[in-house]
């Protein structure tokens, strides 16, 4: 059970979903059984929960109450992005950066070497900030069918230039470095060489926005007595006790609220640690 209900969460703009066959792959780990795949982390593995942060949408209040899972087939085979990403002690190389910004609304995923990807949605009243690591067949069909050579292709003079705070922006790196970019309005219908590079960066976004699993580093964290959770109500939350490795008991850091979650459950309603 939870004490009180989290804020409100962006939600990015809807848009028009094809599938590209290329984009789906057959593979065979669900991403709600990731946990079943990995051993528990402590709280040293929990990324730190960003100001005003949110999960995820709000879930409706059947499957609040069921605790039912979405069904993410673009996430399928994905990692949790656990600890440091650096790679020999630097950032990791960027290869592909997708940007919309419509009025307060912000979005932008992100892909880095080594099937890292990052997303951060902000505006509407709460921050989403999200990574996780694709599988290799996943990452390279996203990596190869979105390429620096297919957006060169799209003339820049084709597109409808940004206007009223709308601002779309496709940038693909092919050298370190040197990339090639296009902007756009988003509310324009860019063309179909473009349409369809874009629509697989938006349909991945809105998989990695919504789910509530691998995504968040909570999820199969093993907790510990005196460790702290931000709650999606932004209240920080102490660890009283661990009851027969089943259930926690938590408490209120700023007033006498306590609650009991089942350990396998944290990550519905905990987006981090505290900064």
């Amino acid at each position: 059970m939870r004490s009180t209900q989290g804020p409100a969460s962006p939600r990015p703009s809807p848009r028009p979903r094809p599938s590209p066959a290329f984009f789906l792959v057959a593979l065979f780990i669900a991403p709600t059984l990731f946990a079943q795949q990995v051993p528990p982390h402590g709280i040293e593995m929990v990324d730190p929960a960003p100001p005003d942060g949110a999960i995820a949408p709000p879930l409706p209040e059947a499957q609040r109450r069921k605790l039912k899972k979405y069904d993410l087939p673009e996430l399928a085979g994905a990692r949790q992005a656990l600890g440091s990403q650096l790679v020999d002690g630097a950032l990791p190389r960027p290869l592909i950066d997708y940007v919309s910004t419509d009025a307060k609304v912000r979005e932008r995923i992100s892909f880095f070497e080594r099937g890292l990807v990052v997303i951060d949605v902000s505006g509407g009243g709460a921050t989403i900030r999200k990574r996780l690591i694709l599988p290799d067949d996943a990452f390279r069909n996203y990596t190869t069918q979105i390429s620096a050579e297919r957006l060169a292709a799209v003339r820049a003079d084709a597109l409808a230039p940004p206007r009223d705070g709308r601002r779309a922006l496709l940038r693909v790196y092919d050298a370190p470095g040197h990339f090639v970019q296009r902007e756009y309005d988003p509310m324009s219908t860019p063309p179909k060489r473009l349409h369809d590079q874009v629509a697989a960066l938006q349909d991945l976004l809105r998989a990695i926005y919504q789910d509530r699993d691998v995504t968040n580093t909570v999820a199969n964290y093993a907790p510990k007595e005196g460790d702290e959770l931000v709650g999606d109500d932004s209240r920080v939350w102490r660890v009283k006790r661990v009851i027969e490795a089943k259930i926690v008991v938590l408490e209120c850091t700023t007033q006498p609220l306590s609650m009991y979650i089942d350990i396998h459950d944290l990550h519905n309603y905990f987006i981090g640690k505290p900064r």
